[in-house]
């Protein structure tokens, strides 16, 4: 088939597509435009900074609730209109938050942000797949990586918007010294806020359209086609799925640290970088996670994917090795071990998850599991820094460091696990595309 007649033949399902891609590139925006701009909000607030840090885990705690009821809502609208009502939602509210002065507003309005953002992530993979059934497996890899574009550019987008750092003298290291005598009408880090919330409401747009146009066909209806499950004892699925879903857990938490916690940590600790210093850090690390897959992918085309995960394990430690050592107090150092991080990461939970399809079939009902999980850790790892950064500025990089080093021993041990409670004749083929996120995290 040329690309014409491709074009001509699936126009509906490209265009379909296209406003997932968009969806999540506007979720990849919406996971590292609060850390960015932190310390702005402190200013139009008016508060402490290790108040306004309060606001890290409200995206977390909607997502964890919103990856809950996309269990319960598609029992009462279609795909089409959930997803119109979730991207709507989400943009207006993540483009209203950072216009009001209370925190608690703000609060709400990120965590009904997060609740939307919950259930259009799953509901964006599970339509994908529909679309294109067997052969979704290089349109999720796309989704996925729009969600990693649209991470690595949204700091890009804050930094204008950003106030110059204050210039205090003294050996004041704590977040409130970097302030200023800036007012709350300087702050302008409202705009990047409407940049995402638009890009949401637009790709809402798309599903209304296909909302109203849907025929009464079986064939448009958005059903994933799972194969039958092979009957494994329940305590195999449940030490396999627990195992990942841990993966996850530390893998999403790291992730989350880094780009919401890494921008204002740079600037209160003794590395004493700029803001926007702090942006370019957290667009470097999304940059290599992202890129850095396409060479991975084409290594193991020549190399087995083992030793590569074997050079991606050595990467990682070397990263938290660094981290520990200096990585707090020099700043060529934390540039090079937060860049190894993202290269060490990228690849680690999407292989986790393709060895663990070998061996289960990962619907629906497993996935909700393992992200549910893995929201957790994007809300409750925030939290626990939030909680001592601003007294101890260090302690963001050593507990990053902590919890990579759990989430590379879980990735290690997990191909012994899986080999010691199944056996190899029972595995599925590599091409099945149950899975939702195999390619992104």
């Amino acid at each position: 088939m040329n690309l014409c007649e491709y074009l001509k033949t699936n126009r509906a399902k490209l265009i379909k597509t296209f406003f997932c891609y968009v969806s999540f590139f506007g979720l990849g925006g919406c996971c590292t435009l609060l850390g960015s701009s932190l310390l702005d909000l402190s200013i139009s607030l008016n508060a402490e900074f290790k108040e306004v840090s309060g606001l890290v885990p409200s995206r977390s705690i909607g997502y964890i609730i919103g990856a809950v009821l996309s269990g319960f809502v598609g029992k009462f609208a279609g795909p089409d209109l959930i997803l119109f009502l979730t991207n709507l939602t989400a943009g207006i509210f993540i483009a209203l938050a950072p216009w009001f002065r209370h925190f608690a507003v703000i609060y709400t309005c990120l965590l009904l942000s997060g609740i939307s953002q919950g259930i259009f992530d799953i509901f964006t993979n599970t339509y994908t797949l529909a679309i294109w059934g067997d052969k979704a497996t290089n349109y999720v890899q796309i989704l996925h990586g729009s969600f990693g574009l649209g991470s690595l550019l949204t700091p890009l987008l804050i930094k204008p918007f950003l106030l110059p750092l204050a210039q205090n003298e003294g050996n004041e290291t704590q977040s409130d010294a970097f302030l200023g005598d800036y007012t709350p009408d300087d702050v302008i880090i409202q705009y990047p806020f409407i940049v995402v919330g638009v890009l949401l409401i637009f790709a809402s747009s798309g599903f209304l359209v296909f909302h109203f146009k849907r025929k009464s066909s079986e064939k448009d209806k958005q059903s994933v086609d799972v194969k039958p499950e092979v009957d494994h004892p329940k305590w195999k699925i449940v030490v396999s799925l627990t195992a990942l879903a841990l993966i996850a857990h530390t893998t999403f938490g790291v992730e989350t640290l880094i780009g919401s916690l890494a921008p204002s940590f740079v600037v209160i600790s003794d590395l004493k970088m700029s803001k926007q210093d702090g942006a370019n850090m957290v667009t470097m690390f999304w940059s290599l996670f992202t890129f850095y897959r396409l060479f991975f992918i084409a290594a193991t085309s020549c190399i087995k994917e083992r030793y590569m995960m074997y050079f991606n394990y050595c990467i990682l430690i070397t990263a938290i090795v660094m981290m520990c050592i200096s990585g707090a107090y020099n700043q060529l150092i934390a540039w090079i071990s937060i860049g190894l991080l993202g290269i060490g990461f990228s690849p680690t939970f999407s292989v986790s998850l393709g060895l663990l399809q070998k061996y289960i079939n990962i619907s629906n009902k497993y996935a909700s599991f393992i992200f549910i999980t893995a929201a957790v850790g994007e809300s409750i790892h925030p939290w626990i820094v939030t909680k001592f950064m601003d007294s101890m500025p260090a302690f963001f990089i050593y507990y990053t460091a902590a919890v990579s080093f759990g989430q590379l021993a879980l990735c290690f041990i997990l191909p012994f696990i899986l080999k010691s409670i199944f056996r190899k004749d029972i595995k599925f083929p590599l091409d099945r595309s149950a899975s939702i996120r195999s390619s992104q995290r």
